[in-house]
């Protein structure tokens, strides 16, 4: 089965509109949890010029070659972007025996797991070269080569006098996921500009009253654990709905701050209980080392308060954060701020373009003390 659209009820019970081999269903719900995933930016979204010859793959795609059919995309890969998925098709590529040129990222930082980086590209010595894109494709029929310059620190645009060939057979993309958010449009909820999902409270729940989302739908996470805790999150919330108050006026904003690039949820319900646990997931803008994560309150006459202090070892944009509070440290605030700072401040500048890290350590982000 198939879900076309939810139609929000106004108060009254939600419409989902849904197609299988039967026919169209409309379903009637109080309550709609949206865990509808996410999916692979396309090349389209690149502007990378040239034609459009085979060979050129999404890392997913490449994965159900592999895994369902048994099959090589290629013998010669580039890989452009270092997305989880792409890092771990990277390894698998060499253990059999395709021969992996290179992972090439636009960001001064690699975008997925430090683990990744270590076990997929360190282990077996595939170079990743930061501040690097692909510009162009070459090739008729089949991929042949692809065209890599490095890119301008402030404006990520392709340098001029610095594009290289390299010759390959395949490309990959592993540049990122977009949160698949088509049907929470068709039920008017408004969606946060810079994750990609839904504006929700700690609750999961959207503006539109008995509608929740979660997992990537919401934005984008590395780690599979925290997306289920939200599933669970929401589902609970989902069952418990109509049963306890919701809605009504006094919600507390939850603020991105300094180097905090945004903050899951963007508001705390003003029904939350004082024993209830509000986790507040969000990611750095930059690398911070020996960062100090600050949760403040800021009150109705604008006085700042300081509710929680934690910290790890270093924070990376590709490594969600998360920061546990009770109900009642939040009560008495009208909104929210985290924001971060480390010793010496964010390492915001950029290596040298083409060039490649230290190896990193083995730990993951996550919950910080």
């Amino acid at each position: 089965m198939s879900v076309l659209a939810v139609r929000a009820g106004g108060g009254a019970s939600h419409e989902v509109i849904a197609v299988s081999e039967g026919g169209l269903r409309t379903i009637r719900a109080d309550s709609v949890v949206l865990a509808t995933g996410s999916r692979e930016r396309g090349l389209g979204a690149l502007n990378v010029s040239g034609t459009r010859p085979s060979g050129v793959f999404s890392a997913g795609s490449a994965q159900n070659f592999m895994n369902l059919q048994g099959c090589l995309p290629g013998k010669n890969v580039v890989i452009l972007g270092s997305g989880d998925i792409g890092l771990i098709m990277a390894r698998r590529l060499v253990s059999q025996g395709a021969r992996v040129l290179g992972v090439y990222e636009l960001m001064p930082y690699p975008s997925g797991l430090r683990r990744n980086i270590v076990q997929c590209l360190d282990d077996y010595g595939i170079p990743l070269h930061l501040g690097c894109t692909v510009t162009r494709l070459e090739g008729e029929g089949r991929l042949s080569a692809v065209f890599v310059s490095d890119v301008d620190p402030e404006t990520n645009e392709p340098i001029a006098g610095t594009e290289r060939r390299v010759a390959c057979d395949t490309l990959l993309l592993s540049v990122g996921l977009l949160p698949e958010n088509e049907v929470a449009k068709t039920a008017g909820i408004a969606l946060d500009p810079v994750t990609g999902g839904a504006l929700v409270d700690n609750d999961l729940e959207t503006d539109v009253a008995g509608l929740f989302a979660c997992g990537n739908a919401l934005h984008v996470h590395d780690l599979v654990d925290h997306a289920s805790a939200e599933g669970e999150i929401a589902g609970r919330a989902a069952a418990l709905f109509g049963m306890r108050p919701h809605g009504g006026d006094g919600a507390a904003s939850v603020l991105a701050g300094e180097n905090v690039r945004y903050v899951v949820p963007q508001r705390i319900s003003p029904n939350t209980d004082a024993d209830d646990t509000v986790t507040l997931s969000f990611r750095v803008t930059g690398t911070i080392h020996k960062p100090r994560f600050h949760v403040e309150g800021i009150d109705g006459a604008g006085e700042v308060h300081p509710i929680k202090t934690a910290k790890t070892m270093v924070a990376v944009p590709a490594e969600m954060v998360q920061v546990k509070l009770k109900g009642v440290d939040v009560a008495p605030y009208s909104a929210v701020r985290v924001r971060a700072e480390g010793v010496g401040g964010a390492e915001g500048a950029r290596p040298s373009p083409g060039s490649v890290p230290r190896k990193a350590n083995g730990s993951d982000g996550g919950g910080a003390e």
